[in-house]
């Protein structure tokens, strides 16, 4: 399996994961054009992809969706809660749709078993997940107000975790954003903040985690290198041995690969 995050944070996400011949892209919140521009710097062809997975409808993960899908012919899997409150067209021309899914219910894309579930986030439909292929588990969470049990116990035995560290409280109190943005960003629907991310390092992150992958982080409301020392300080203190990445808003990661 390998694994690229192709952006990640308030101005746009896009996940890519290979497995085999199978590819897909996890949500597709930048354009259409800078997706491919940024696939191909990746070294990973836009024209050969099996499917594009929605979790859920905010701008920052659905903007180049359309004429994405629409240009490289490529399936569009979401829920159809999901699709519906994006006002997608259904006529199936604009839009090459693939299978409907949940939030609770498993799918397969080629090679790739997806387990999704509910996120306590404000879309209609939101969900998290983790994927299996070829005995590799990868566990994907983004977009969340809280780490809830069910959170914590499905991320359980991944070798990769992608998770959440939006903000941080006190920049996010005196920062720019008015202040009935900051209380939903605060709230339990809201977005992960980094003390809430360390939490979860400190009680419940396996050690059988070789990578961990902090994104969606707020450019006016947080800084990578703050990131970088609280969950260091919290790895250090638990003794874990994963390798610690911040997903960048702006360029491609590296390739994770297994």
């Amino acid at each position: 399996m390998r694994l690229i995050v192709l952006g990640s944070g308030s101005s746009g996400n896009v996940l890519y994961i290979e497995s085999g011949a199978t590819s897909v892209l996890v949500d597709l919140g930048l354009s259409a054009k800078e997706t491919a521009r940024r696939m191909t710097e990746a070294g990973v062809d836009p024209t050969r992809l099996s499917a594009v997975v929605v979790t859920h409808e905010h701008t920052d993960h659905v903007k180049g969706v359309r004429v994405f899908a629409a240009t490289a012919e490529v399936p569009v899997y979401m829920s159809e809660a999901t699709r519906a409150e994006c006002k997608f067209p259904n006529d199936g021309e604009t839009i090459p749709w693939g299978a409907t899914i949940a939030s609770s219910e498993p799918f397969e894309i080629g090679s790739m078993n997806f387990y999704p579930f509910t996120i306590p986030h404000d879309g209609v439909d939101t969900f998290a997940f983790t994927v299996e292929s070829e005995g590799v588990k990868v566990g994907v969470v983004t977009d969340l107000g809280y780490i809830s049990q069910l959170v914590a116990e499905r991320l359980r035995g991944s070798m990769l975790v992608l998770i959440e560290s939006n903000h941080d409280r006190d920049m996010l109190k005196v920062g720019p954003y008015p202040w009935s943005v900051k209380q939903r960003v605060m709230s339990r629907v809201g977005h992960l903040s980094n003390l809430m991310m360390s939490d979860y390092l400190m009680q419940d992150l396996g050690a059988s985690t070789a990578n961990l992958i902090l994104g969606h982080l707020s450019e006016q409301n947080n800084h990578p290198e703050i990131v970088r020392l609280i969950a260091s300080q919290a790895l250090e203190e638990r003794g874990l041995p994963a390798r610690l990445s911040i997903a960048r808003q702006h360029q491609p990661s590296e390739v994770f690969q297994y």
